[in-house]
């Protein structure tokens, strides 16, 4: 007679521990797919570059739409143009909680680092208050068939890609007024932004870039 027949007990216990290591085999595969995931990077029909992905670290899911432009400086006859050129970068993103939001980042070329990154969280409880970011005035430009007076509005660098600017929203470390979602109206009827910071400017002809941010389902969620 089998010996598990003469041990019930025994018996019932090895069935429970293959049930359970086949439990965790079978739960492997998913949790390397979200360890490893890497961004999507494409380079859609209208020329804008595409980026998007999963953060592993926050879950936050994020598209990063990116335009090239052209810089414009007073030596720029002595010197090459910049290598990456100027881009100017929409972003949206959806955190696990629901919420949506739309962000504008550029830069006056260079960058070569184009990668999402995730808010700043505390590390631990001593982090009570996020690292602090140097602050700059831009001169924003709307060109088109009419004349619109060019306005200044704070953009911060932040503390991850130096090389880049961020449009500061409204809230008690910004002295800006809107949301930088106010702006998108101009662009519909004056298509070039032209961004100026001391001696160095960067056009952007927008028209494609608003075409694929009103395609994009994380910027609809955002109400773009």
């Amino acid at each position: 007679m089998p010996a598990c027949a003469l041990n019930p007990v025994r018996a019932v216990l090895t069935l429970g521990l293959l049930c359970f290591c086949s439990a965790i085999f079978a739960q492997q595969p998913e949790h390397r797919a979200v360890d490893t995931e890497q961004p999507e990077k494409t380079t859609l029909a209208s020329g804008i570059n595409r980026i998007s992905g999963l953060e592993p670290t926050s879950n936050i899911h994020y598209v990063r739409l990116v335009l090239s432009g052209s810089l414009h400086t007073p030596s720029l006859a002595d010197s090459p143009a910049p290598s990456p050129r100027p881009t100017l970068i929409a972003q949206c993103t959806l955190k696990p909680n629901g919420n949506s939001s739309f962000e504008l980042f550029a830069n006056f070329g260079g960058a070569t680092d184009l990668a999402f990154y995730p808010p700043w969280t505390p590390a631990s409880k001593q982090d009570l208050f996020p690292p602090r970011t140097d602050k700059v005035n831009l001169t924003m430009d709307f060109l088109g068939y009419t004349h619109v007076k060019p306005v200044r509005r704070q953009w911060e660098i932040p503390v991850q890609t130096p090389g880049q600017y961020r449009y500061n929203p409204p809230g008690g470390g910004s002295s800006n007024l809107e949301e930088i979602t106010y702006y998108l109206r101009y662009l519909v009827a004056l298509p070039t932004l032209r961004l100026t910071l001391d001696n160095r400017s960067a056009d952007f002809l927008t028209t494609p870039l608003l075409d694929e941010i009103r395609k994009e389902p994380l910027c609809r969620a955002a109400a773009l």
